[in-house]
């Protein structure tokens, strides 16, 4: 995670070096609003595990392929190259679902719902300013999301629940591209991942966005 900060923090220099350089350059703030599809990664693996190491028997697992999730972003553009950008995430439920045989032939079912929601800040970068290239770019930052569980498991001997919910520090880094539709207005295909969600560096997600931005 720290070559991250690294990086964000060398460009957060370049960039501010490239703002006093460029006074001539257009600014700009923008806002917009985006929907889309967010995937964690596969954790089936890990819960067969877990649960195969806790109670011993057998154990199986499915999950989800994902869930909706929307974004509320804002912006200042710095000049052509580089912007500034501070966005607010939030997902619904994705479910796993679980069952098995302990050691003891008791069984058991459970299911766990996840979803995460906080903010993000970090840079959009423009490097390349030729025709048509100009409008796709690279973002990466840093997001403070809230990691939010629900689980439950049911047997024979009775049922247990149990949520959770982590704050904690990630990054993440992604492509996009701007589609001008009319002037100042732009449609906005994006394509992040995230990691440490909630500060846990084992859990990711993937998300696949489709929004709407305007400049003043």
């Amino acid at each position: 995670m720290f070559k991250y900060l690294k990086v964000i923090s060398k460009l957060s220099l370049i960039g501010l070096c490239i703002s006093s350089y460029a006074q001539e350059s257009p600014k700009g703030i923008y806002l917009g609003a985006s929907l889309g599809y967010s995937k964690f990664e596969d954790q089936t693996g890990k819960v067969n595990s877990e649960l195969i190491g806790a109670v011993g028997g057998t154990a199986q697992s499915s999950q989800d392929s994902g869930a909706a999730a929307y974004r509320l972003f804002g912006g200042l553009s710095l000049n052509e190259y580089i912007a500034i950008e501070l966005g607010y995430t939030q997902t619904a439920n994705q479910t796993l679902t679980f069952s098995g045989v302990t050691s003891l032939s008791t069984n058991y079912t459970g299911s766990f719902t996840a979803s995460y929601t906080g903010a993000d800040l970090g840079l959009v970068l423009h490097p390349i300013q030729l025709p048509i290239f100009k409008f796709a770019f690279i973002d990466l930052g840093m997001t403070r999301f809230t990691e939010k569980q629900l689980g439950s498991v049911s047997t024979s001997l009775g049922s247990y629940n149990q949520s959770r919910n982590e704050l904690g520090t990630g990054h993440y880094y992604g492509l996009g591209y701007d589609i001008p539709v009319q002037t100042n207005t732009y449609i906005r295909l994006a394509v992040n991942h995230y990691d440490s969600i909630g500060g846990d560096s084992a859990i990711k997600s993937n998300l696949a966005s489709v929004g709407l931005l305007t400049k003043f």
